[in-house]
C-alpha cells in the first residue's frame, strides 16, 4: 500500500477515529480542528487513542488549529464536518488546495461534491484539479470516550464510494479502498447523492417523536421510536426519493432492498426489518430537538432531492410537508438554507446535463 500525507479537517467522533486507522495503516495524518481545546488534547496526550474494533494510541504528524499547517503538501483531504457545514469549509481551504489533491467529503448525503465544486467556483478556484470523493454515510461507527480518546464499535461494509467527476476514477483514493476493501466503487456521486437514506427515515422518526425528545425523554429511537405509523411515513418519504432518482436515470435502492443487503433483518415489513436490526438494539434518540437528524439531513438530504424534483417535474408531497412542517418548528426556512438545484449551479441543466455533469464536471 502506497503511504499517503492525508489532511483530516474535523477533529469530533469520526474525525478522530478516521485519523486513528488511517496512522495506524502507517499514513502521514494531520488533522484541524476549529475548537483548538480538541487539538490541545490530541497534542498533550501524544495522539488519538482508539478503542473497540481498533486499538491503540495513534500518532499524528500535525495537530492544530490551522489548516494552512494540514494541507499545504497533503495528497488527500478528508472532510468529516457535518454536511451543513460543507460548503463554508471549502470555500476555507479553497486557497490551500493544489491540483492533483483529492477531497472526501465524509460522508456527503447529498450532492456534496456538486455543492463543494460550486465552493470552488464562487471562490474562484473552479479549475483546480481536484477529484472529489462522496463517502455515502460514516465508514466507522464511533463516539467519543475522553479526551483524544475514541471508541470504535465497528467499520461499515459495502458502504459505496463515488468520485466527482466520476470520470477522474478512484487513482487518487485508492488508500481508503486498501483501508476499506469492501467498499464499493459506485458509478458517480447521483447514485450516492440519492441513495441517502438517512433523508429518508430521521427527520420523519425525529418528527413523528417530536414530543418525546422535546422533554427530553429517553427512549430508543428505532426500536421504540420507529413504529407501524412511522414506517408508513418513513416508506412515504423514501418512495418519492427513489422517483426522484429514477427521473435522472438513477435505479436507487429501496430502503427495504437496504436493509436486506446490509443487515441481517427478518420479515417483509419494513418495521420488521428495523425491529429485527440488532445493531439498532442500544441507539439511543436524541434528547434535544436541534440534533443533526434534522438539522444536517433535512437542508442537506430532503431539500436538494425535493428541489431535484421540483425541477424535474417529479412531485415529492410527502418530503415538501416534512419540510415545511420543520421549517415551522425550528423558525428555519430550510428551504433557503439547503442544497438546491439553484444553489449549486444546476438550473439550466436538464436530467441528461446533470447526468453529464456528474460524469465531466463540466456543465
Amino acid at each position: 500500500m502506497v503511504k499517503k500525507k492525508i489532511a483530516v479537517i474535523g477533529a469530533g467522533n469520526l474525525g478522530q477515529a478516521q485519523a486513528a486507522h488511517l496512522a495506524m495503516l502507517g499514513h502521514e495524518v494531520r488533522i484541524y480542528n476549529r475548537t483548538v481545546a480538541r487539538i490541545d488534547e490530541i497534542n498533550e496526550r501524544g495522539g488519538i487513542l482508539i478503542h473497540g474494533v481498533l486499538d491503540g494510541l495513534q500518532k499524528m504528524a500535525v495537530a492544530s488549529g490551522d489548516p494552512a499547517d494540514v494541507i499545504p503538501g497533503a495528497d488527500s483531504v478528508i472532510v468529516t464536518v457535518p454536511a451543513s457545514s460543507h460548503r463554508k469549509v471549502v470555500t476555507m481551504i479553497a486557497p490551500l488546495l493544489a491540483d492533483g489533491m483529492s477531497v472526501a467529503l465524509h460522508p456527503g448525503h447529498t450532492f456534496g461534491a456538486f455543492d463543494a465544486k460550486q465552493a470552488l467556483i464562487e471562490a474562484g478556484r473552479g479549475d483546480l484539479d481536484v477529484t472529489f470523493v462522496e463517502i455515502q454515510t460514516s465508514l466507522i461507527t464511533a463516539r467519543l470516550t475522553g479526551p483524544a480518546k475514541v471508541h470504535a464499535s465497528g467499520i461499515k461494509k459495502a458502504l459505496p464510494l463515488a468520485a466527482f467527476p466520476a470520470d477522474h476514477g478512484f487513482e487518487r483514493v485508492e488508500y481508503l479502498f486498501d483501508a476499506y476493501p469492501t467498499s464499493i466503487r459506485a458509478p458517480d456521486v447521483l447514485k450516492t447523492g440519492l441513495d441517502n437514506l438517512n433523508a429518508s427515515v430521521h427527520p420523519a422518526v425525529v418528527m413523528s417523536n417530536l414530543g418525546q425528545i422535546d422533554r427530553g425523554e429517553t427512549f430508543l429511537f428505532y426500536l421504540e421510536g420507529f413504529t407501524r405509523a412511522v414506517s408508513q411515513l418513513v416508506q412515504g418519504v423514501d418512495r418519492e426519493r427513489v422517483e426522484v432518482a429514477r427521473a435522472v436515470g438513477v435505479d436507487a435502492i429501496t430502503i427495504e432492498g437496504f436493509y436486506d443487503t446490509a443487515y441481517d433483518t427478518v420479515g417483509d415489513e419494513l418495521h420488521e426489518k428495523v425491529q429485527s436490526n440488532e445493531p439498532y438494539a442500544e441507539i439511543q434518540a436524541p434528547t434535544r430537538i436541534d440534533t443533526r437528524l434534522i438539522l444536517e439531513d433535512l437542508p442537506t438530504g430532503l431539500v436538494p432531492i425535493s428541489s431535484l424534483g421540483a425541477h424535474l417535474r417529479v412531485a415529492t408531497p410527502v418530503i415538501d410537508a416534512s419540510i415545511t412542517l420543520c421549517s415551522e418548528v425550528f423558525h428555519r426556512d430550510f428551504r433557503a438554507e439547503g442544497r438546491t438545484v439553484d444553489s449549486l449551479g444546476l438550473a439550466h441543466l436538464d436530467a441528461a446535463g446533470i447526468r453529464e455533469y456528474a460524469k465531466t464536471g463540466v456543465k
